[in-house]
């Protein structure tokens, strides 16, 4: 019964800390959403499918990963099944439709979450892996575009296919909106995962206080023993790195608890996190990733797109892993 009051207390106390900001963050990048501010990436999404040699439609692809990952994945599956797509540029274009992520979760996660746990200088070091991730795939992605040289023509003249995610002056849901109408369609849009993030993470974080307290884990604890004795960490880190695996909220808020209390340094908790990633990625993928793009793609382009980005994620976080240990 200690066990689990305590792991309450805890939990309760995670969501209040972290309920209120992610909220505020959440619906404010909507809100802006809303407010039709997706359309100043037109300049970012027009010159990524030029420079990559890619067609119009990776743009829109592009475009509505802003907004939704899935949807994004959904509408390159079509576009191939349409003949729009050939297999190297469905890969690409799934790809490159990841790279959003990247860079809105710094929104929704990164900032509200990371920085207030971990302080300004740790959580840039997290928030630099994370961004160099996105970069890489960037980076592939405009690389193995030109060097396939397909000869299409990435966005014809006239072809402006953002246009059709923004507010024109037929779309009478667009015209004239209130602030309190905008607030109101933010909500209405967000909600529903708003109260699915706090109640995944209430139930997760629960739960893994529950089992990490009651030493269940004890067997990914041996696990991970050996990895920071490796990197020389202190002991003490293995239980949140043991919980950031299964969920990285509950890991980090771990983290920083031990670090107000200087159980650890620094050093100890960035470098134990970078190094969990190594773990969690491949887990995460097998897990979530694999099942979900396979669905979408069809096995051999799902499965060939889970596996460049799983790499890309572990060679990010390898080359932050390797500056830490020679420069922090």
């Amino acid at each position: 019964m200690e066990i689990l009051l305590s792991s309450i207390v805890f939990t309760a106390d995670l969501l209040f800390r972290m309920g209120s900001v992610m909220f505020i963050s959440l619906f404010g990048v909507e809100l802006f959403m809303q407010m039709g501010l997706m359309r100043h990436l037109k300049p970012f999404g027009k010159p990524v499918a030029k420079i990559a040699r890619l067609p119009a439609e990776t743009a829109v692809c592009f475009l509505a990963a802003v907004g939704s990952m899935i949807a994004a994945h959904t509408m390159a599956a079509q576009f191939h099944a349409d003949g729009r797509f050939d297999d190297r540029e469905l890969r690409l274009t799934g790809i490159l439709n990841t790279v959003p992520f990247h860079f809105k979760e710094t929104l929704t996660f990164q900032l509200p979450v990371v920085l207030p746990l971990l302080g300004a200088r740790l959580a840039m070091i997290y928030i630099a892996a994370f961004w160099l991730n996105g970069a890489l795939k960037l980076g592939y992605v405009l690389v193995r575009g030109r060097a396939w040289a397909n000869g299409r023509t990435p966005l014809e003249t006239g072809d402006d296919p953002f246009s059709t995610h923004e507010c024109t002056p037929d779309a009478a849901d667009c015209l004239n909106r209130s602030f309190i109408r905008l607030l109101k369609d933010a909500w209405h849009a967000r909600k529903k995962l708003f109260f699915k993030m706090m109640g995944v993470l209430a139930v997760v974080t629960l739960l893994v206080q529950v089992l990490t307290e009651s030493g269940m884990l004890s067997w990914v604890e041996a696990a991970i023993a050996p990895l920071t004795s490796a990197l020389g960490l202190s002991p003490a880190v293995i239980g949140p790195l043991t919980s950031y695996i299964f969920s990285p909220v509950a890991g980090i808020s771990y983290m920083s608890t031990l670090l107000t209390q200087n159980s650890i340094s620094g050093y100890e908790a960035i470098t134990a996190l970078i190094a969990g990633g190594l773990i969690m990625i491949p887990i995460t993928r097998l897990r979530r990733t694999l099942p979900r793009y396979i669905a979408i793609y069809g096995a051999r382009n799902g499965a060939a797109i889970c596996v460049l980005t799983m790499v890309f994620g572990l060679s990010s976080k390898i080359l932050v892993l390797v500056w830490i240990l020679l420069f922090y």
